[in-house]
């Protein structure tokens, strides 16, 4: 592009005519030309590469925190799952051990599936004279491995049985 001339008399920009102008060359400057300027940056826009690296930290923090709360809580759950089912079956085995007909004193055990052990300890309370009847104290324990530790749920009952006639009741 021509650059603008400044004539000797007066000081006034003379314009280049069409025929000197060449291709591809910057627009003219707004106030000479009516159209507007073309837009440039400055080197202010934008973020920093120093506030990208501070954001990415922050966003690698929460996500940090969120999977670590996710862990934590499918742990829980498989605790609760597992503590459940050794309820389960703690009550189960107490139930069939209250019912016996004929309970002996001593220790069983057993086991649920792989992973659940379970022991039953019968023992019969003194009696009284007093009473017509017989107490008989049962605890079923149900342990199982849970990483390095065992873990274990017990449940405790007193069945009372009426004393024969040959028993003094």
């Amino acid at each position: 592009m021509t650059p603008l001339r400044a004539s000797r008399s007066g000081g006034q920009a003379i314009l280049p005519s069409p025929q000197n102008s060449t291709e591809g060359q910057a627009p003219l400057p707004t106030k000479l030309t009516g159209r507007q300027a073309p837009v440039r940056f400055s080197g202010r826009e934008g973020f920093t590469l120093l506030e990208v690296i501070v954001a990415l930290a922050i966003l690698a923090a929460g996500l940090l925190g969120l999977l670590e709360l996710l862990s934590g809580s499918l742990r829980l759950s498989g605790t609760a799952r597992d503590t459940t089912a050794a309820s389960v079956y703690a009550s189960q085995r107490l139930e069939e051990a209250l019912l016996a007909p004929r309970p002996v004193e001593g220790v069983e055990t057993g086991l649920f599936g792989e992973r659940y052990r379970w022991t039953t300890e019968t023992s019969f309370l003194p009696e009284e004279e007093t009473l017509p009847f017989r107490p008989m104290r049962i605890q079923v324990t149900v342990a199982w491995e849970d990483g390095a530790r065992e873990r274990a749920v017990s449940l405790v009952a007193t069945r009372w049985d009426r004393k024969s006639a040959g028993t003094g009741g």
